[in-house]
């Protein structure tokens, strides 16, 4: 194929090359944080509202690495907001007054939040309150990228 017919292909399925991304890094997501895991004799939980920032501050020595771990999560789902679909977005927007950005940040939070809650359940890891709030965080901070991306996008298109 041809770069400009490359180009044309993207364009015209680009919806559905983000519906596909975002099945695939579902899918990952599901695999990476529950199937991949081995089942713990017991559970664990720790709902501790940033308590790695406490131990920065208070000067605990492994600070970096918890601190580390939270950017990790905030990282792990700018996927999620980047390519949620946005035909589900504009559905649910309407209900919200057409805020976009709750809807996605409310979808990263019950993602996540089932993920934390199945973890505990199936005692496949540490369920945590911390990696809800930063996931949260990185949906909302990859719709953001998602809606500065679109921006540019429309300035380059008017020039």
């Amino acid at each position: 194929m041809k770069k400009t017919q490359v180009k044309d292909f993207i364009f015209n399925n680009r919806r559905r090359i983000k519906f596909v991304f975002f099945i695939v890094y579902y899918l990952f997501i599901v695999c990476y944080t529950l199937l991949a895991r081995k089942q713990s004799p017991y559970h664990k939980i720790d709902l501790r509202f940033m308590w790695a920032y406490r131990e920065m501050l208070t000067g605990n020595p492994n600070w970096r690495m918890d601190v580390l771990q939270n950017i990790f999560n905030i990282l792990f789902f700018v996927p999620f907001g980047f390519s949620f679909p946005h035909s589900f977005v504009k559905r649910l927007s309407d209900k919200f007054k057409s805020k976009e950005w709750f809807v996605v940040l409310c979808s990263g939070f019950v993602f996540s939040a089932l993920i934390e809650i199945t973890q505990y359940v199936a005692r496949l890891g540490l369920c945590e309150l911390d990696d809800v709030i930063c996931n949260s965080l990185g949906a909302l901070t990859g719709y953001g990228l998602l809606k500065v991306m679109i921006s540019f996008s429309e300035k380059e298109s008017n020039n």
